[in-house]
């Protein structure tokens, strides 16, 4: 039990006390907003929610209940489902008594961020949760119903100092002149290749890189931070939405009349504002610097304004860019403000449309009629559709330049090639962002697309791989790995479906890969050559297998694709090699065990995992987030059956959103 001493008292509620939590909500809830009986009792059982009653003593000696709040647990955040008080009992310190409940629940479980979801007209609850230190995060249009809209809120929350280590990552971990308790500044490569730094202990990580481009130690220092289970900050999903139009679209909107206060000062159409460590450089800058760098996620920032121009004159101020502010620029032109911002900083102890009647659901399938070699060929996609409408979807085929019609769908299936730097992932991240159910979803497609980030990721839940080796840009490999075995594999840290691999048989072949690969990334991956006839292919969907193929080499090659052969069959080569599919049940169970635990690492999606068998063992080479899946190849065991599967899942995603939606709405 956890009691608040100053005023009503605190506890836990039981399912003895549902016929009081549903009179709390009847008082202080519109009958559309209330949980029903069924969620109420739920919430009073579940593991994953906490209930609190806000309680005194009546006149007769009895319990009165003044207030409740409901707690959804996840790994790293609290949601303040709901929050309410008596009519009664307001202005007594109730809510504030159950927000300090609430607070102490974080605090106890090592949570360091609240979120919760207000009305979005109801001014004086918003100032309540801002009086709370809670800050308006994103806004959800029609999220109560049409018209009805809603703000997210989130609260940061102190962690304990003494026992989460705060890593600095910077290029310039020597110009870092601050003694802080458990603030440790190293270099990007420092923490990417000491051992000491990828153990699973309990780390903050600053990224305060220059430079967060693909294939950057910067950008390698979020991915693989992501890996460690480190709490990373900017991590690659911020990094990747910071040069996104709708990212600067969306904090312009929201923060517009900020802006237009914050900028009233400044003469011309065009600003800069650096942020270091939430401060401004002129004080009437501080509390846009304060929330945009929360919203943001980077420490240091530098964000240009521009002012749009109408036909009576100048605008409003528009965010036009946000980019990183390495550590280096910043102490040599802002050090006074820096030495400022830094002690305050770090003694925060913070740490739609209507649907015909006659389709249950909308599907879009993303495609590319121009892709040589797409994951689903034609008759696959038939299949594909085939599949879904007899599961009650309405399927429309749609293109990368149908991306804004993505609102008129529930789910989005991408049977395009996928990439991070590629229009299928921005697709991807808007339809999340949309509501949409995706196959694939934008995480997968960051985490499956670099190999890096694979290996780590893989090695860290002990699933066997061939032998690994990073080369880094400047820092000569015989002496990083003076052992190295010949032939070894070489890969561009991006890529999928055997692009960007190649093959050195010995150190004058390395030298030139290398030489090459340099010239546009700082860090490549080096693997072990184990050489078989094919490899395996087992396909996963939601953890479980649905597909299995033996995938063999290209002839004359020794990859399953040969990317070098342009003409199928000239001179005896050719670029695909041949495959068979093989039942499930006749599968090694080996191989299936460790495609399942591979493709857990990444997701629930669906996923393509390759492996070989070699000496006995199996070995992991890559997940795949967009697997082939062509008629008269993956499919040839289970025919239709394959197809209804997809259209089952999709459905069952689909249904598990409104149903959580529905929850929501209940409140």
């Amino acid at each position: 039990m956890a009691l608040i001493s100053d005023g009503p008292q605190i506890r836990l509620a039981t399912p003895a006390d549902l016929h009081s939590l549903e009179t709390i909500e009847a008082l202080c809830f519109h009958p559309t907003r209330r949980s029903t009986r069924k969620s109420l009792m739920r919430s009073l059982k579940s593991e994953h929610q906490r209930v609190g009653l806000a309680v005194t003593t009546g006149q007769a000696g009895e319990e009165v209940v003044l207030g409740a709040a409901i707690l959804f647990l996840y790994q790293r955040s609290i949601r303040l489902y709901s929050i309410a008080t008596a009519p009664t009992a307001r202005g007594t310190g109730v809510g504030g008594n159950l927000m300090r409940w609430t607070e102490a629940q974080a605090t106890a479980l090592g949570i360091e961020r609240l979120s919760l979801e207000a009305d979005a007209t109801n001014t004086q609850l918003l100032n309540w949760y801002e009086k709370q230190h809670f800050r308006a995060e994103d806004p959800l249009p029609d999220y109560y119903g049409p018209g009805e809209h809603a703000m997210r809120m989130v609260k940061e929350l102190p962690i304990d100092g003494d026992q989460t280590r705060v890593i600095l990552v910077t290029e310039s971990p020597q110009v870092w002149p601050y003694t802080l308790p458990n603030v440790t500044a190293v270099s990007p490569a420092e923490y990417l290749s000491d051992a000491k730094w990828q153990r699973p202990e309990t780390l903050r990580v600053l990224n305060i890189c220059s430079n967060f481009s693909n294939d950057t130690l910067g950008y390698y220092t979020s991915l693989l931070a992501a890996a460690r289970n480190h709490r990373i900050s900017p991590d690659v999903i911020a990094i990747k939405d910071m040069s996104a139009r709708a990212l600067r679209r969306r904090l312009s909107q929201q923060n517009a009349a900020l802006l237009a206060e914050a900028m009233k000062c400044i003469e011309g159409d065009s600003y800069v504002l650096p942020i270091i460590f939430e401060h401004s450089v002129l004080p009437e800058h501080q509390q846009l610097a304060r929330t945009l760098s929360r919203s943001i996620g980077m420490p240091l920032t530098i964000v240009s304004l521009g002012r749009t121009a109408t036909a009576t004159g100048a605008g409003k101020w528009q965010i036009k860019s946000i980019k990183p502010l390495g550590l280096k620029k910043a102490r040599k032109k802002y050090r006074a403000v820096l030495d400022e911002a830094v002690p305050k900083y770090f003694s925060k102890r913070r740490f739609q449309n209507i649907k015909a009647p006659t389709y249950r659901y909308d599907l879009a399938i993303l495609v590319n009629p121009e892709e040589v070699n797409p994951p689903s060929c034609p008759k696959a996609l038939d299949n594909i559709q085939q599949a879904a409408e007899r599961r009650g979807f309405y399927v429309e085929r749609i293109t990368a330049k149908d991306r804004r019609r993505l609102p008129e769908f529930d789910a989005l299936f991408i049977r395009e090639t996928t990439g991070v730097n590629h229009h299928t992932y921005r697709i991807s991240r808007e339809a999340v962002t949309e509501g949409l159910v995706v196959i694939d979803d934008p995480w997968s497609i960051l985490r499956c697309s670099n190999k890096i980030y694979l290996y780590e990721r893989l090695t860290r839940a002990r699933i066997r791989q061939p032998r690994a080796w990073l080369f880094y840009d400047r820092i000569d490999w015989r002496v990083a790995h003076p052992d190295l075995p010949f032939p070894v594999v070489i890969k561009r840290p991006e890529g999928c479906f055997s692009t960007g691999v190649f093959r050195a048989d010995n150190p004058d072949q390395l030298d030139a890969l290398l030489k090459d690969l340099f010239r546009e990334m700082d860090v490549v991956i080096g693997q072990e050559f184990l050489p078989s006839q094919f490899d395996w292919r087992i396909g996963i969907l939601n953890h479980q297998p649905i597909f299995a193929c033996k995938y063999y080499m290209a002839t004359g090659h020794w990859q399953v694709y040969n990317w070098a052969c342009d003409d199928e069959g000239a001179d005896g080569f050719h670029k695909v090699g041949n495959s068979d599919c093989i039942p499930l049940a006749e599968v090694p169970s080996a191989v299936i065990q460790t495609a399942k635990r591979a493709a857990a690492c990444i997701g629930n999606g669906l996923y393509g995992v390759d492996l070989k068998e070699s000496g006995g063992k199996v070995y992991v080479i890559e997940v795949n987030d967009n697997p082939n899946i062509d008629a008269d190849v993956e499919d040839i065991i289970d025919g239709e059956l394959l197809y209804d599967r997809l259209a089952e899942d999709l459905a069952r995603r689909i249904e598990a959103e409104r149903s959580h939606l529905a929850l929501v709405a209940g409140k």
